[in-house]
């Protein structure tokens, strides 16, 4: 549900011109009072209330959130880029939604077509700040987007990846800003556009912070200006994590090494034709006692593939160390590589 409280004539631009989406419902509201508010719909599945100032009103949006999807998103690695939880392909329907709902809200309302970025992340900065270490016992914890908007608020990249994915979803062209110890979004804009930005492929994007209510694009806070900034763009593509674990059987005469490769695909898109290499190095890193290539497969977001190496044979008393390597199609290849060993 997404209502608007005006502070002008209530209830005069919301009514049945709004169409109402899937799962959300556009009503009139009184005048918002709380920020985060739940309420328990059923077992597992409760609502969160966000409510917020955005120039001429106040404004509310109510979502349905599942206790069970929430700890699955939990459940999940944090080893991956940034960009990657912004594009994550599994909370789309909920960040369209979203999108949708606050377009439509917006029109309705007569808000003008360069206001509409504003307004979206207006939204994500009325959110609660709360720090990784406070929230999940953990110095850096990057979260879904899914799981921000569960918990009612999070730190700045929370919101920055969260404010990305909405942004993108709308259809601007953004990009998240990484400074040190501190991240905010870049929004590609109009050459009339005012304020701090910073080039990238040729392109200018504005700073947009996502923390705290009321900053405007192109306003950079007082603490990072002339700070180093990292450029992250942000798409669907997949990435593969690599693990690996060895057995070893050994005689007098040669060493007998198994290698059971798991794979990850924390990316947001499939990992195409993606081929495992195995291989046992020799000491000038140059040539290889054993090696095997696996035959293609597709893994899916967050996909895992396991794949043994079997028979990779040493001779007794070489020095050599496993080399596992996948690459594939669509994405940079990953390699791990094992400590020197003798059998």
């Amino acid at each position: 549900m997404v209502s608007s409280c005006p502070e002008t004539s209530p209830g005069s631009c919301i009514g049945d011109t709004v169409e109402n989406l899937v799962g959300v419902n556009i009503v009139n509201s009184e005048p918002c009072s709380a920020w985060v508010t739940e309420e328990s719909i059923s077992s597992g599945t409760s609502s969160r209330t966000y409510s917020w100032e955005y120039k001429r009103g106040s404004w509310q949006l109510t979502l349905p959130l599942d206790d069970e999807l929430y700890e699955s998103y939990k459940a999940r690695t944090r080893n991956r880029d940034y960009d990657l939880f912004a594009s994550d392909p599994y909370d789309d329907w909920l960040i369209k939604e979203i999108a949708n709902s606050l377009i439509s809200l917006s029109k309705s309302c007569g808000l003008e077509e360069s206001e509409i970025p504003g307004f979206c992340v207006s939204f994500v900065q009325s959110l609660n700040y709360t720090s990784d270490l406070q929230s999940s016992g953990y110095e850096q914890y990057p979260r879904f987007p899914y799981e921000t908007l569960y918990e009612g608020g999070g730190d700045c990249e929370d919101t920055a990846i969260l404010s990305v994915a909405l942004l993108q979803e709308i259809g601007c062209d953004v990009v998240l800003l990484e400074l040190p110890e501190h991240m905010a979004l870049g929004i590609k804009c109009s050459p009339e556009q005012k304020g701090r930005s910073f080039e990238y492929e040729g392109n200018n994007y504005y700073y947009l912070e996502t923390t705290g209510t009321d900053w405007h694009i192109g306003e950079i806070p007082e603490e990072y200006e002339g700070q180093p900034v990292r450029v992250i763009p942000v798409s669907r593509r997949p990435k593969i994590n690599l693990d690996f674990k060895a057995q070893c059987k050994y005689s007098r005469i040669e060493g007998i090494v198994d290698v059971s490769v798991t794979a990850i695909n924390v990316g947001s898109e499939k990992a195409e034709n993606t081929t495992f290499y195995v291989a046992l190095q020799a000491k000038d890193q140059l040539s290889f006692w054993d090696e095997i290539e696996s035959s293609p497969v597709v893994i899916e977001p967050e996909g895992v593939y396991n794949y043994t190496a079997k028979g990779l044979k040493i001779p007794a008393g070489k020095e050599f160390r496993i080399y596992v390597q996948a690459f594939g199609e669509n994405f940079v290849s990953e390699d791990v590589i094992s400590d020197w060993a003798r059998i």
